[in-house]
């Protein structure tokens, strides 16, 4: 994470109510920034874990591999067609239903309505993607569909 301090210096011209002139006036702010910065790609430990527990062959790594750079910075939320999957890797579509099955149960995925998911910023931040903005998104997320789980239970 990397945090930047910015100082913005502003000139405004004020009306001095007392003199009834317009005068300049400079304003100071200092701006604090987080950021979570994507080099290439930038993965945590968790990301490694979770693809060792889903792969079980090399078509699975590269299946797994081929989704995952279908997010990008500027597209966060994905339609994942099986199908598509299938014929760009060669394989089932019951094999591709298998795989995004297996990520959204190790929430390397989240299901965010039918066929479209997001990808965990917690586990992988594509190339030039706002990490930490991408982690607020995923937890506001994350709780809302925890609501609404409970709402339908009870």
């Amino acid at each position: 994470m990397e945090v930047t301090t910015r100082l913005d210096i502003v000139t405004k011209k004020v009306l001095n109510e007392s003199s009834g002139e317009l005068e300049d006036v400079v304003f100071k702010q200092e701006i604090k920034r987080k950021r979570i910065r994507g080099g290439f790609m930038l993965t945590y430990k968790t990301y490694d874990d979770v693809v060792i527990d889903i792969i079980r062959s090399q078509l699975d790594l590269k299946t797994i591999v081929y989704i995952r750079d279908l997010f990008t910075k500027n597209r966060t939320e994905n339609v994942l067609s099986k199908s598509d999957i299938a014929d760009n890797m060669n394989i089932s579509p019951q094999k591709a239903t298998s795989i995004i099955k297996k990520m959204v149960e190790h929430k390397l995925l989240m299901r965010v309505s039918r066929g479209i998911y997001r990808l965990n910023p917690f586990m992988y931040v594509p190339f030039r993607a706002e990490g930490s903005e991408l982690q607020e998104e995923w937890e506001l997320l994350s709780k809302k569909q925890s609501k609404n789980h409970c709402e339908n239970q009870g």
